[in-house]
């Protein structure tokens, strides 16, 4: 039999069922095993993006006390604007100001801004910033020495908000000289 050059014979190209099958369950195999690792990736990630920014507001407060030969202070702050006032708010968000006018107060107008740093947190963070001692609930003091006002060190733990183990967790140290220093503690229990 003879084949006419309209009737050549065509190879069928596709994947067969199995092989779908196949490819859909290695992916899920792979998204199964990802989308953890993705999630400790994003909560290590957001702890030390957190941890750093802290540690950088204390440093920056004890800098600002000496370069201006005043006091500083470093509160907490749930609106970006004011001092929150109540223990507990550290993981929404703190400010660094000096009180030009000694009224306790942040004051942010044409002739006495005081404000110097404003850092706010997502409100759906599930990150926690807990003080080691009720001295340290609302505020922390930087005398215009570079010291901290109270004579007493304190410290600060950072947490992922995941109970689970492995999750990261930072401590943040600041001595009576004010240093503070920063470390990995997988010892704190949130």
């Amino acid at each position: 039999m003879v084949l006419n050059n309209n009737m050549k014979k065509y190879k069928q190209q596709g994947f067969t069922l199995l092989e779908l099958m196949i490819v859909v369950a290695m992916l899920g195999v792979i998204t199964a095993i990802g989308i953890p690792s993705f999630k400790s990736m994003m909560v290590t990630s957001e702890v030390v993006d957190t941890t750093n920014d802290f540690t950088m507001s204390l440093k920056r407060a004890r800098s600002e006390a000496i370069k201006r030969g005043k006091d500083v202070r470093i509160c907490s702050s749930t609106d970006g604007e004011t001092c929150s006032g109540v223990a507990g708010n550290w993981s929404r968000g703190w400010l660094i100001y000096v009180d030009n006018n000694s009224n306790g107060q942040v004051n942010v107008d044409a002739t006495n801004n005081e404000l110097i740093w404003v850092k706010e947190m997502d409100s759906n963070t599930q990150l926690t910033i807990t003080p080691s001692s009720a001295l340290y609930d609302v505020f922390i003091d930087y005398a215009f020495i570079g010291t901290l006002a109270s004579g007493l060190p304190a410290g600060f733990n950072i947490c992922s908000g995941y109970g689970a183990e492995g999750y990261p967790q930072r401590e943040i140290t600041i001595s009576v000289s004010g240093d503070s220093t920063l470390k990995k503690n997988t010892a704190v229990k949130c």
